[in-house]
């Protein structure tokens, strides 16, 4: 349940929340139930230094199929891997107790937005004293994997359902650079747009991505998405399966692609950290609804 008082515009509206932190990308999630419409004006607020500080915000939403222990809906609509696995995280450190442990694994099913059907992150280990945890989930593959020049570089440009990414190979991470690429190769349907700056001698990519509905362009401290969009660059180029170590400016994952003469398999690994939880205090307009 969430507060609201106030009658006039800024109320202020209480939410309660958990801050995880998968593979250095945080991300807020929302646990009260909220309008769609007001996702980008609570995601923009606590994203913020002076909300709670986050590269991204979920929110909790009701599943569509019953084996799903919840749903999480992007602030952009968008698919999320990094999300998805703090999702699964939160589920298994507040001991849901729908989940079934072997051997110190569970499978954690849950629905995310960008993606049909109900996604299995997996918990590989966990250790509650710590609030750490080892997840590992599948991701969506790849509609398309195509490349083009860019002046004396090429661009792997890989299109997932609602969400692109450009694999700019040992270019300068810039803004200058992400607009000039956004401007020749985004989509205009897609809820997000990422560049990830890729150095394959060193298997480090620095991203940078925007959400359109938010209007936010964040230097991300790591993205799945976005990892697993150079591991498919690379297995596309390569003509066969790969796995990568992808350093990122704030963690670490395990990308494997798998390749059967085309990507038929995904997958993202690493550490989600648990931070905070507790309650947070929006100005939101008038019309939101009591809960």
């Amino acid at each position: 349940m969430c507060d609201s008082t106030g009658t006039g515009p800024g109320m202020v509206r209480r939410l309660h929340f958990a801050k995880l932190n998968p593979s250095g990308n945080t991300t807020v999630i929302v646990l009260d139930p909220l309008e769609r419409e007001l996702y980008a004006e609570v995601a923009k607020q606590l994203m913020g230094p002076e909300g709670l500080g986050a590269d991204q915000v979920g929110f909790v939403g009701e599943a569509k199929d019953p084996k799903a222990l919840g749903r999480l809906n992007m602030m952009g609509g968008e698919f999320c891997g990094n999300a998805a696995r703090a999702y699964a995280a939160y589920l298994a450190f507040i001991r849901h107790p729908s989940l079934t442990w072997h051997d110190g694994q569970a499978e954690v099913p849950i629905e995310i937005s960008g993606y049909d059907g109900v996604l299995l992150p997996r918990i590989s280990a966990i250790n509650h004293e710590t609030a750490s945890a080892h997840v590992i989930s599948p991701m969506p593959i790849p509609n398309q994997v195509h490349f083009v020049d860019f002046g004396s570089d090429k661009l792997g440009l890989v299109n997932f359902e609602g969400i692109s990414h450009a694999v700019a190979w040992e270019v300068s991470p810039s803004e200058d650079a992400f607009n000039e690429i956004a401007s020749m190769y985004s989509r205009p349907d897609d809820a997000a747009f990422g560049v990830m700056f890729f150095s394959e001698e060193d298997s480090k990519i620095v991203p940078l991505v925007l959400v359109r509905d938010t209007g936010s362009l964040v230097w991300e401290g790591s993205c799945a998405s976005g990892a697993v969009a150079v591991a498919c660059a690379v297995a596309s180029r390569d003509r066969r399966s790969t796995e990568l170590r992808l350093s990122q400016p704030a963690g670490v994952l395990h990308v494997k692609v798998t390749w059967n003469e085309d990507i038929s398999g995904a997958a993202v690994g690493g550490q989600v950290d648990m931070i905070a939880c507790g309650s947070v205090f929006v100005r939101l307009p008038a019309f939101c609804r009591r809960t």
